[in-house]
């Protein structure tokens, strides 16, 4: 990995991002873990429910954690027996 020091911005942040996806009988839904590189430390592993065209808004499905796996586990553990529609709401307007 390039030394990003010089290279972003004062708060930028560099993720490299793990995808994952989840199926299930309603459809599937990918999880991208957020795995920060350089730039302002965050120091946190994020793993976001998304779709093509939309990630999830809502916190309370978002899972943290100090490795990919954390993330991920602590995200599954929130979305499970929840439906996707309720986790990436089709309407945002609201």
């Amino acid at each position: 990995m390039v030394n990003t020091e010089g290279l972003l911005n004062r708060d930028d942040v560099l993720s490299r991002v793990h995808q994952f996806e989840l199926e299930r009988e309603e459809g599937k839904i990918f999880i991208n873990v957020r795995e920060p590189l350089g730039g302002s430390d965050r120091g946190t592993f994020i793993a976001v429910p998304t779709l093509i065209t939309r990630d999830c808004t809502n916190t309370a499905y978002v899972g943290l954690g100090d490795t990919i796996e954390r993330a991920l586990e602590d995200c599954l553990k929130r979305i499970k027996g929840v439906s996707f529609r309720q986790v990436i709401p089709e309407n945002t307007d609201t």
